[in-house]
């Protein structure tokens, strides 16, 4: 009796951490079509779920993200609410705070590839998180449900309104990083 309340409890985590992973990697059946949006905010206070894939690894969890015409800042917790990491920008000096310290540096994906073990394009996804592509840099391949800049392929998979994405993935042949966006006025 004992050991087949064990299995049941080694099914129910197994069952909670599929559901888990589902939960966070929210599945879209047509992906929307691309509009550049009319308006952008210069400054934007962001929540929601994330989910990181990579080679190695995939990442899940829920984010806060603030930023501001001179600042970012990102904290990424885990699923449970535990604080994984938090990354501020400021004045080009980069920021990055896990459970084993502080680390800066003028170079954040570094840092991040360092503590981590992968990175971000916080430099760029600023602006992708807008459903705006970089202004200064071209735009190699459009895309149905968005475009390809810089080796990424940005893709907005459903919008909460005609300026702001709600569901969107950018990926390279390295990761694919899934967020649902929620817009704090």
């Amino acid at each position: 009796m004992q050991k087949q309340i064990k299995n049941w409890g080694v099914a129910l985590l197994i069952l909670s951490l599929t559901s888990c992973a589902s939960y966070y990697d929210m599945p879209v059946e047509n992906a929307a079509n691309y509009h550049k949006p009319t308006s952008v905010d210069k400054n934007y206070d962001i929540g929601g779920r994330f989910s990181i894939i990579t080679p190695k690894d995939n990442y899940y969890g829920n984010y806060s993200w603030q930023h501001d015409a001179t600042s970012d800042h990102l904290s990424m917790f885990s699923p449970i609410g535990t604080v994984v990491a938090n990354i501020t920008v400021e004045s080009e000096v980069a920021t990055l705070e896990t459970s084993d310290g502080v680390y800066k540096g003028k170079d954040l994906d570094a840092l991040l590839i360092k503590q981590l073990g992968f990175t971000l394009p916080v430099n760029y996804l600023h602006y992708w998180v807008q459903g705006i592509p970089l202004p200064e840099s071209p735009i190699t391949n459009q895309l149905k449900s968005g475009f390809t800049q810089l080796g990424w392929d940005v893709e907005y998979l459903k919008w909460a309104d005609d300026n702001h994405p709600y569901i969107m993935q950018i990926s390279n042949s390295q990761m694919k990083v899934k967020l649902l966006i929620n817009w704090h006025q």
